[in-house]
């Protein structure tokens, strides 16, 4: 299973297209902020693009209800708070740099002091394009 969450109007062929507002015609409205309501390790991939930094208090919960049910890997795109871009959504309340993963990054220093003690589970994590926006590859360390 592939899911597309946010997708917005991007509808893509053989995804579960999934997003919060009914009217972009996705196949499930879901709040991800609320929980996945899928078994753990039953997703192959998973786009998200531009959605976490709208995600404020329920970042940590977003990130691992991920981790819980992705057996694959998860490409995500956000803004790269480096570029003033990043700061002209008003309802984006999170920023990004092309370190803020490794807080989540298996054997990197800032996980293993910091990310573990803040409750994120670990992902393999790639930067795969850095501009306006930043594009990351994670892969559930299981």
């Amino acid at each position: 299973m592939k899911l597309n969450i946010g997708c917005g109007r991007d509808i893509r062929k053989g995804w579960v297209n999934i997003d919060i507002s009914k009217e972009v015609g996705a196949d499930c409205v879901w709040d991800i902020r609320k929980g996945i309501p899928l078994s753990d390790n039953t997703v192959d991939e998973i786009a998200i693009n531009n959605v976490l930094c709208q995600i404020d208090k329920e970042f940590k919960d977003v990130m691992n209800e991920l981790w819980r049910v992705c057996r694959g890997s998860i490409t995500l795109r956000v803004p790269n708070a480096e570029d003033i871009c990043a700061f002209q959504d008003p309802e984006d309340c999170r920023r990004f740099t092309d370190q803020t993963f490794t807080y989540m990054q298996y054997g990197h220093r800032r996980y293993e002091q910091y990310g573990k003690h803040y409750g994120y589970k670990p992902f393999d994590v790639e930067l795969l394009e850095k501009g306006v926006q930043l594009t990351f590859k994670l892969c559930p360390r299981k």
